[in-house]
């Protein structure tokens, strides 16, 4: 249920530069008192413990949806059904945009339908891409001040992305990164109407049991099993030219705009598709060639488990080299390079655990100001829990109740610290080598 690669030699584009438009930015929630300040320095001595552990073993995809781009918050789960396609707003988190109620939500739907049975040895943790990504951001000392929310169901903590407001756009996208994929590929004909593709993976980091959910670009076909293949589903459905133009008639560039609801939609369609298979896309400037693009999203990319890496190289946005890589080694070379920060981030992953799961009501708000330091703070007043009531209880009985580790406890006994870190938003950020997991932080080089 993904984009999939559709490359051509060469592409013309009409590229035209937007100056920088000054934007007024949502106003920042309120911070709540802070409860407990983590340095780096604390994580070395008990990082020693997870240092065997720091590394992502047995990674399988859990669950997949698609957010629909409709009036209406509508995700898509697969099973048969062929949908029209719609083109997307460039939100800085899709899912807050969508579903701001509860972003979480859909996520959890979609696991409650393609994986109904609990895990075994439940969870101790649920993440995204972004909350992870700026774990690891902290730890290797890389400059992006964030938030997020911090709350615990059944005994699993969930890291829960915090903007400003849930509607927060990306201002002055310029370059290729968003026309690219739209030109260059397309939504299978059974999940036309899509507006991203979210993932939820699991699997074992530092001790832990983890669900973590990420956007995929696409896939390549070419690494699709044969189990995984797509299946004409429906009788005669798509069978005839008139209804071939008609799904085509779908895939223009307009989106729609979402607008509130409590209730979410779920419709099947669409197939599982393999983490093998799937493929993170860039696009970068012929006269940037020669700078190890790779390198720098091989984090983030670790973070999602994404094996496959699409480089697109444009002169002024014609398109006549794009190289597609299996980094899957690189990826594990990095890993074991990284050994000593993976393991402060083990470390740094136990004492959130810990801390959240004896605080009164489970819940935080985890913020960087500087540059070395986590604030745990209280939540204030007024934050909407993770899920919905109905949700929040089907969902920690699907997680289980794992019984706190020693680990997490040897941790918690490591306590003090301060942890913070600056903002630094400039006005004029490039966000054009951003993406979502980043939070669009303005910094990445394009």
């Amino acid at each position: 249920m993904m984009r999939t690669s559709m490359y051509q030699t060469a592409y013309q584009r009409n590229y035209r530069r937007r100056r920088p438009e000054l934007e007024e930015s949502s106003p920042a929630p309120p911070f709540g008192a802070i409860i407990q300040s983590i340095s780096i320095a604390e994580l070395s001595k008990p990082a020693t413990t997870f240092a065997s552990s720091a590394r992502v073993t047995e990674c399988s995809l859990l669950a997949s949806y698609n957010w629909l781009d409709q009036a209406t918050p509508s995700i898509l789960v697969p099973v048969p059904v062929k949908l029209r396609e719609d083109d997307g707003v460039y939100y800085r988190d899709k899912n807050a945009a969508r579903y701001p109620a509860h972003p979480m939500e859909p996520m959890v739907q979609a696991v409650f339908a393609t994986h109904p049975e609990p895990l075994e040895g439940g969870v101790d943790i649920v993440a995204c891409g972004s909350t992870l990504g700026n774990l690891l951001r902290f730890i290797r000392g890389d400059e992006m001040p964030f938030r997020m929310l911090v709350e615990v169901v059944g005994n699993t903590v969930h890291l829960i992305r915090r903007e400003n407001s849930p509607k927060e756009t990306i201002p002055n996208v310029r370059g290729y990164g968003h026309t690219f994929p739209e030109a260059y590929t397309t939504w299978d004909a059974d999940v036309r109407g899509s507006a991203s593709h979210q993932r939820i993976l699991q699997y074992t980091f530092g001790g832990l049991r983890c669900i973590v959910r990420h956007e995929g670009d696409g896939y390549l076909r070419d690494k699709l099993t044969s189990s995984s293949k797509p299946k004409l589903l429906g009788k005669g459905r798509g069978s005839t030219l008139e209804e071939l133009i008609a799904s085509f008639e779908g895939n223009g560039v307009t989106s729609v705009n979402p607008v509130p609801s409590s209730e979410l939609h779920i419709q099947p369609g669409g197939f599982d598709v393999p983490q093998s298979a799937v493929f993170d896309l860039k696009t970068r400037s012929n006269m940037r060639r020669g700078q190890d693009f790779l390198g720098e999203e091989l984090p983030r990319m670790w973070v999602a488990q994404i094996p496959n890496f699409v480089l697109a190289y444009h002169d002024r946005g014609r398109f006549n080299d794009i190289e597609v890589m299996d980094v899957s080694e690189k990826i594990r070379d990095w890993e074991r390079e990284m050994n000593g920060k993976l393991s402060q981030l083990g470390a740094l992953l136990h004492r959130i655990i810990g801390l959240a799961r004896t605080q009164p009501g489970g819940k935080l708000e985890i913020s960087r100001q500087l540059l070395d330091r986590l604030e745990i703070r209280a939540q204030t007043s007024g934050v909407t829990p993770a899920f919905s009531e109905g949700v929040s209880v089907k969902w920690a009985s699907w997680l289980g109740q794992p019984v706190m580790s020693s680990e997490d406890e040897d941790v918690d006994e490591v306590a003090g610290g301060d942890l913070t870190w600056s903002d630094g938003e400039d006005v004029g950020d490039d966000f054009t080598a951003c993406s979502q997991d980043c939070s669009y932080c303005g910094r990445c080089t394009y």
